[in-house]
């Protein structure tokens, strides 16, 4: 974790407002630039954060911030020692969503001041973009889309190596339904409203 008493003040992320289609725009840009890291297999966002210059640590409890921006030293995006790798990979794809959507206006709003961001936010909006982003990033609409063909939220939650529930939560995103009379976890795709805002 980060020196207890740093000599200059932090602050928390600032959320940039995003859309659902300014993140996906944002996710796809980051993929084209790094074209040699691929995702879909479910391995760990080491080398996403390394290309990014961005430093993946882990701590023991107590276990309270995401991610770490300090002036003098390289930003870390802190991970829980005994975490699930599952929750692991949402924890750093949402670390990598503070570092490349908030931590730009953080430093033109806030010039001297270090950013943390924080599991319990004083405000969540920036956390809601961070988790929407790493949704989207580890979570492709059309690789989701066929590994979701059959209804099977197991195997989504497998072969992207993220937990159920995001699963649950990124289909709800994508605006998925239930399928009455087709069993409880058979879903079919809907078109998502031209403009939405998650």
């Amino acid at each position: 974790m980060p020196r207890r008493y740093p000599s200059y003040p932090y602050v928390e992320p600032v959320a940039a407002g995003l859309s659902q289609d300014e993140i996906d725009d944002t996710v796809a840009d980051l993929m084209s630039q790094n074209p040699r890291i691929d995702l879909r297999e479910g391995g760990p966002l080491d080398p996403l954060a390394r290309a990014l210059n961005v430093d993946i640590e882990y701590s023991a409890p107590p276990h309270e911030m995401m991610l770490d921006v300090p002036l003098d030293r390289r930003a870390v995006i802190w991970l829980h020692k005994d975490g699930r790798p599952k929750h692991d990979r949402i924890a750093a794809g949402m670390g990598i969503g503070h570092w490349i959507l908030h931590v730009p206006p953080t430093r033109a709003a806030h010039p001297g001041c270090g950013i943390q961001a924080l599991h319990r936010p004083s405000d969540p909006a920036a956390q809601q973009e961070a988790l929407r982003f790493a949704y989207t990033l580890l979570m492709p609409a059309e690789a989701f889309k066929t590994l979701w063909y059959e209804g099977r939220v197991q195997a989504v939650a497998d072969g992207m190596n993220v937990p159920t529930q995001a699963v649950y939560e990124r289909a709800t995103m994508l605006d998925l339904h239930t399928v009455e009379n087709r069993g409880g976890d058979r879903y079919e795709w809907k078109e998502r409203p031209a403009v939405a805002d998650y």
